[in-house]
């Protein structure tokens, strides 16, 4: 038997630290979870706090090297994160220890920083949910709101369960758009590099052929070749004015107006704006299901929602709907009026809100849309081959018969000049 000291919170965050005599410290966790209490560091009495020497509570700084590390936080960190620390205070561990170990094994250097951060709060006495709040670039207001529901209710676990099944949603969604756009993207691509190796060595050659010719060129030719010859004597400016426009465009879209523009052009876009759509009609189910779930209430919800929203558009929605439920309004009624939902998602919503299972009906919505993304870009994918292989054989087959037909005239014995 040994003696250990402890710190916990009760469901009401009330910090209560004490001394237990127990064989290890898994025994110490399973009987301050029975008594409803959050464990968050256990030390052997015989240790000094902060040695580097406890478990769950010490100063182990998290190893990163050896590891490849990259500085921004992408989608899967934020799931990994959620997967590995449900586990560990599902199966027990103490948070601080739980902190600790993950942030040994994050791939940011970013997200590793600031979980250092949060375990030397939560360390020194701060809750969970505070101690995530001082890094708002980091920890969304989802994650505040159910970490707190989950501190709360003493459900920690569940909290990040749900959270982890929100991010794989949201991952899923986001590697949808990307292969959507990734596939066009390689085949305009392909196309322009095809299209330069004619205009810069293929074309000239036969220019240099043809113009020891005493012979009248087609039209077609004519203008194959002026546009290779504009285009090989002004590349600098072509160039330079393709990554000045790039440069611009940067730097509007970082502007409220431009990410505005942006957001009703991805809308609009014809093929690409019913995708568009359907990923953030399925963000907003997606996250609405996963925030009433937690026991957050709908005005929060749906506050949370309108901050958090990846078009300005549907932000703004969300917000317009927000304030007619704030007046006693169901939720069925704005969304149709915003003119932003399908009718199928606002039936839907209406049929849960009746029923008293809105939180249920906006998961079948999210699941609805997910689906209908996964259709949409298969669909667009059979689609797009073809028409990729008629633009670019187009392409090809212009300035091809701009080459062969000064030959099939010459060949053919027409009249020069």
């Amino acid at each position: 038997m040994a003696y250990f000291n402890y710190s916990a919170r009760d469901q009401r965050g009330t910090v209560q630290t004490g001394e237990l005599e127990a064989l290890d410290e898994e025994e110490v966790v399973t009987r301050l979870q029975h008594r409803g209490l959050l464990v968050t560091s256990i030390v052997p009495k015989e240790q000094r706090v902060g040695s580097g020497q406890a478990s769950g509570g010490g100063a182990m700084r998290p190893r990163s090297k050896g590891r490849h590390m990259h500085n921004g936080i992408k989608m899967e960190d934020q799931v990994m994160l959620c997967q590995q620390m449900a586990t560990l205070v599902g199966a027990g561990a103490p948070l601080l220890r739980s902190l600790e170990v993950v942030s040994g094994q994050v791939e940011s250097r970013k997200l590793m920083k600031a979980l250092e951060e949060v375990r030397k709060d939560v360390q020194g006495g701060s809750t969970f949910r505070t101690a995530l709040s001082k890094h708002p670039q980091v920890f969304s207001q989802l994650w505040l709101n159910l970490v707190e529901t989950g501190e709360a209710s003493g459900h920690l676990a569940e909290s990040l369960t749900q959270l982890s099944r929100h991010f794989e949603s949201a991952q899923h969604l986001q590697s949808e758009a990307q292969t959507a756009m990734t596939y066009p993207a390689f085949l305009i691509g392909m196309a322009i590099l095809v299209m330069a190796l004619f205009v810069y060595w293929l074309i000239p050659k036969f220019a240099t052929m043809f113009a020891s010719m005493d012979m009248e060129l087609p039209l077609i030719t004519r203008i194959v070749m002026g546009v290779s010859d504009f285009c090989r004597k002004y590349v600098i400016l072509i160039v330079g004015g393709i990554v000045g426009s790039i440069i611009m465009l940067r730097k509007y879209l970082q502007t409220d107006p431009g990410q505005w523009t942006r957001d009703l052009i991805m809308l609009r876009v014809p093929m690409f704006g019913s995708l568009f759509t359907y990923i953030q009609i399925a963000e907003f189910s997606r996250g609405l299901a996963t925030l009433l779930e937690s026991g957050v209430p709908l005005l929060s919800s749906l506050q949370i929602l309108e901050n958090s929203a990846t078009n300005k558009l549907y932000g703004k929605a969300v917000g317009q709907i927000k304030e007619r439920v704030k007046e006693g309004k169901s939720m069925a009624e704005p969304m149709d009026q915003t003119g932003m939902f399908p009718a199928i998602a606002v039936q839907m919503i209406q049929i849960g809100e009746e029923v008293g299972e809105l939180s249920a009906m906006t998961g079948r919505v999210a699941k609805y849309y997910e689906e209908r993304v996964e259709i949409f870009i298969s669909r667009m994918t059979r689609l797009f081959e073809p028409i990729a292989i008629v633009v670019m054989g187009g392409l090809v087959l212009i300035i091809v018969l701009s080459i062969f037909m000064p030959i099939f005239k010459l060949a053919t014995g027409t009249p020069g000049k």
